[in-house]
């Protein structure tokens, strides 16, 4: 068996930068406001190559902004290329840096593009490989690039590996490849090129000849050579038929070859890479080793790629010499920490649990950590608590309680046990010990801290342990530190805030097919684990506590997100009941209409096609049909089908509003109707959502299992599908909706005097903004004004230029920008909010709600004119979005604080609605009560509104 050939990975710098700058949003920034979507496209990519590849040598090209000796040979070269925003130049610094902390050499040179470095670098091996005195007779080249161009260097040694869809995917091209995907072998793309042309660089080939026919040319004459001396000649063609050229090649396309000849040969030239530039290239000064890991994690830490850490430590692993050893060694490292700094103890028997006990019983607060077989707190297995209370000691409580055993009281019981796999009758000294640290637990004095604490509280209570005393949870201080992050984890948080890596899930549990479930885990691993969470749990919390004081978020984080907390978990438990039968009859009603519309979709096609196909819809659409693509959205397979493109269409044929209409019923199906019977929990019979507190940068929550939020308000199918969510006999629901709050918070926070007395005097805000913009009086008005006015008194509070009120409100563009001229000559007062609030942005960085919460803003500063825009967009919607959260959440905390009857339940929160089951004699109290709290939770300059509902399901109520 011949030996492995060693790889050097060639790595073409700027089309991986440019690549990725146009892949990602330029809203990709650090916290100091620094673009780094490109700096992070590429390090992902990077990371992603190196464990594919695995190579032994590494080295990165990078163009200069010198011209080349191509402008020199023609100087409309890349001259219709668009110049990239300073932005993305800004990065290519930061990228040189980074390939320094990966221990890269760069190579660049004034008069020369990156490809003429790879070529000559790659002719440079094949050279050293076929001399004699070259020891190195192994090494295969490993282009990584973006784009197509280096794709004439793929030999028997040489291959190309490539981004393929966005930045996750690659493609490696060999011979075959490039043969199969180009039409055309390797040693013809340059060819190719010069017939073709090449757009993106601006190179012109021959005018006329597409890319078939240059395909065709140089599949029956070879290469450009052959081909012109068959023109020139007329002999016979290279295949060697007595065939004339003009029996082969069509009359216009010889034309244009005889005209064009100077053309075709020079963008040969120009598509041609160099392979003999001056640089000095040795080998072994590319070996990739000696790695300094920490100071690659500093690197991207430094950058705030957070999401890339837990990829280097794989990266490590896998471009080992023996790379399952390497895994086990690296991963046995964090399993065996120093003795000395780490004091972490196992209880697992009664003599260490009564010392243990002794201990915690001493304590004024504590981190408290569970683990558990799943992530359903109602279903899933108890496997222990881990204890925190001073750096670097932590205790883990082995439990071991199967779900079934949570609501048993007795001593002797049978259960399986989770760490032996044998089933035995034993005493449950793990039900004993739960006992005794429950008055702990349910203590009030004695402080909590946690992580994600509302799972381990759910948790703890379903097993019969009350949690009160909570006065810190780590991923919510996180989240209101830093709203826009991408994460909260406690691993990223432990990594980012006090330098540390844990031991991930990955780590405990393995990856793949060797994934274990967690009750499977080896104890002492548990246990270090878990002790890991609750002693760095602890740690962060020192360090966030301080940042919050700093950044005086302290008050909102005591006062509405912490007590939130419990509310939340509450609700959760609660769950709603979901009429089943209903969903399954609705069903089966949907998928006849889904069926009948794809009948009608296909008749208006002409030609059987499946619908729900996007490459067969495009077909139809803009090859069968043939409709106009103007201002559509063009993708790398075509013109877009999105929601948005089709809305474009929807006045060119009938079979459009056709299709969207297919779409919006298969979602819904798909999304609720077929998928919320299977949410229901067997054991409570209804189902239980779970909310997102730590999600949203305005502060409001949002829900997942199922997603309330995106249940259609307004439409039809929406109020059927809420039908399905019911009380219980006995029980009504009951709603309660703040009536206009972003409007009127709008009114409050703008001090706008004309929309303040339209709420004080209690008129119909809608008809009131129409009236003063039409100059008509109130009572002429018409229903087509009022909807128009609804749009933008909405639209402006979401920062909606003329032309999202032309689409919104569906009326002409120029009537529009009249709309919102005379709009702001009315509301002088909103006109000016906005101007503060977007000064007040640059300024600070960030904007406030009236309950002191922040959200940063570094694109703000962006030069990219698209990011600034939505940057200012979220400076004026956020205050009142986020005031309107944070008074939703405040009356939710004090309705749970002040009714707490059980015939009162609080079940759900969607936008500004709170939805409770209530015990129909009980109705009208209740309504009384919690419209008064929410109306009254804050004071404004104009009235707070909340309308009430009642019925037997969400989807029938009506007004109270």
């Amino acid at each position: 068996m011949s030996k492995p050939k060693d790889k050097l990975m060639i790595i073409d710098g700027n089309a991986l930068i440019h690549r990725s700058f146009h892949a990602l949003p330029p809203t990709m920034m650090t916290k100091d406001g620094v673009v780094v979507n490109a700096v992070y496209g590429f390090a992902s990519f990077l990371i992603k190559a190196m464990r594919d590849i695995r190579p032994k040598y590494v080295v990165l090209t990078l163009d200069r902004k010198a011209p080349t000796f191509r402008h020199e040979k023609f100087k409309e070269y890349k001259a219709k290329r668009v110049k990239a925003p300073d932005e993305l130049y800004a990065q290519i610094p930061l990228v040189r840096k980074l390939a320094e902390d990966f221990n890269i050499p760069v190579f660049e040179m004034d008069g020369f593009e990156a490809d003429d470095l790879i070529g000559t670098i790659v002719s440079n091996v094949e050279c050293r490989m076929s001399s004699v005195e070259c020891r190195v007779s192994n090494i295969e080249c490993i282009i990584v690039t973006g784009d197509k161009d280096t794709l004439q260097l793929v030999n028997d040694n040489t291959k190309v590996y490539s981004m393929s869809r966005g930045l996750t995917d690659s493609i490696i091209y060999n011979l075959d490849t490039v043969k199969e995907k180009m039409g055309v072998r390797a040693d013809q793309v340059v060819d190719y090129k010069a017939l073709r042309g090449d757009p993106s660089d601006n190179i012109p080939g021959v005018p006329g000849i597409g890319e078939k026919t240059a395909v065709e040319l140089l599949r029956e004459f070879d290469n450009l050579d052959k081909l012109y001396e068959h023109v020139e000649h007329n002999t016979q063609h290279a295949t060697g038929n007595t065939k004339q050229v003009a029996e082969v090649v069509k009359p216009r396309i010889l034309e244009l070859l005889k005209a064009h000849k100077e053309s075709a040969y020079l963008s040969r030239e120009l598509a041609t890479i160099k392979c003999d530039v001056g640089i000095e290239f040795d080998l072994e000064a590319t070996r990739f080793f000696d790695l300094d890991k920490d100071r690659i994690v500093g690197a991207l830490s430094d950058l705030e790629f957070k999401s890339l850490l837990p990829r280097v430590q794989s990266m490590f692993n896998d471009i080992g010499l023996d790379t399952k050893e390497k895994k086990q060694e690296a991963t046995d490292d964090k399993f065996s920490r120093d003795k000395a700094d780490f004091k972490y103890e196992l209880i697992n028997d009664d003599k260490k649990f009564e010392k243990f006990l002794v201990e915690l019983k001493k304590q004024k607060s504590f981190v408290f950590d569970v683990e558990t077989s799943g992530l359903d707190p109602l279903t899933c297995d108890l496997l222990g608590v881990s204890f925190a209370w001073e750096e670097g000691r932590a205790y883990f409580v082995e439990c071991r309680l199967l779900s079934v055993e949570c609501r048993v009281s007795s001593v002797e019981c049978v259960q399986e046990s989770l760490f032996g796999g044998e089933k035995k009758n034993i005493k449950n000294e793990r039900r004993d010990w739960l006992e005794k640290i429950k008055p702990i637990f349910g203590d009030e004095s004695i402080k909590k801290m946690g992580h994600n604490a509302k799972f381990d509280i759910r948790v703890l209570e379903n097993k019969g342990v009350v949690v009160r005393g909570l006065v810190f949870d780590t991923m919510i201080a996180s989240y209101l530190l830093n709203p826009g992050a991408r994460g909260n984890g406690l691993d990223a948080l432990t990594f980012s805030e006090l330098g540390f890596e844990k031991i991930s899930k990955g780590d405990l549990l393995g990856t793949g097919k060797d994934k274990i479930n967690f009750s499977d885990v080896d104890l002492e691993k548990l246990s270090l684990y878990s002790c890991e969470d609750a002693d760095f749990t602890f740690r962060l919390v020192k360090a966030l506590r301080l940042q919050l004081v700093e950044k005086k978020l302290e008050k909102l984080f005591l006062d509405i997100e912490l007590p939130l907390v419990r509310v939340l978990g509450d609700m959760e438990d609660r769950g709603i009941k979901i009429d089943s039968a209903f969903l399954n009859k609705m069903s089966k009603k949907m998928t006849k209409e889904i069926k009948i519309l794809e009948d009608k979709i296909i008749e208006h096609a002409g030609e059987s096609f499946n619908v729900r196909s996007t490459k067969q819809l495009k077909h139809i659409l803009f090859e069968k049909l043939n409709l106009a693509t103007d201002n559509i959205k063009k993708t790398k397979t075509g013109f877009s089908t999105g929601f948005d493109e089709l809305d474009k269409l929807k006045d060119l044929h009938p079979i459009i509003p056709l299709i969207i209409e297919h779409r919006e019923l298969t979602k819904l199906v798909s999304t609720y109707i077929d998928t919320l019977p299977l949410l229901v929990n067997q054991k409570t019979g209804r189902v239980h959502t779970s909310f997102n507190q730590a999600v949203a940068a305005t502060g409001r929550l949002s829900s997942t299992d199922p997603n309330l939020q995106n249940i259609p308000v307004r439409t039809e199918l929406g109020r059927e599908i809420r039908k399905a969510f019911i009380a219980e006999p006995g029980f009504k629901l009951v709603a309660l909706d703040y009536s206009q709050i972003e409007l009127r918070l709008a009114a409050h926070m703008s001090g706008d005097e004309k929309m303040i007395k339209a709420f004080q005097d209690g008129a119909d805000i809608h008809s009131a903004t129409a009236a003063e913009i039409n100059n008509v009086k109130p009572e002429e008005v018409t229903s087509e004004m009022r909807r128009e006015a609804k749009a933008i008194n909405f639209g402006v509070l979401y920062g909606q230029g003329a032309y999202g009120l032309a689409r919104s409100a569906d009326i002409p563009f120029a009537r529009a920008k009249e709309f919102i001229d005379n709009y702001f000559c009315v509301y002088t007062g909103v006109a000016k909010y906005i101007e503060e609030k977007i000064v007040e942005a640059k300024e600070h960085g960030y904007v406030e709600t009236l309950f002191g919460r922040k959200r940063y803003l570094p694109e703000i500063a962006s030069s990219v004119m698209m990011v600034k825009k939505a940057a200012e967009r979220m400076a004026v919607n956020t205050p009142i979005q986020g005031t309107a959260a944070d008074m939703i959440k405040l009356a939710m905390i004090k309705i749970a604080d002040e009714i707490n009857d059980k015939d009162i339940r609080m079940l759900l929160q969607v936008h500004d609605e709170l939805i409770f089951e209530v015990k129909e004699d009980k109705v009208q109290e209740a309504v009384i009560k919690i419209k008064n709290i929410m109306e009254n939770i804050l004071k404004l300059k104009v009235p707070v509104i909340v309308d009430a509902k009642v019925g037997e399901s969400w989807g029938e109520m009506e007004k109270v």
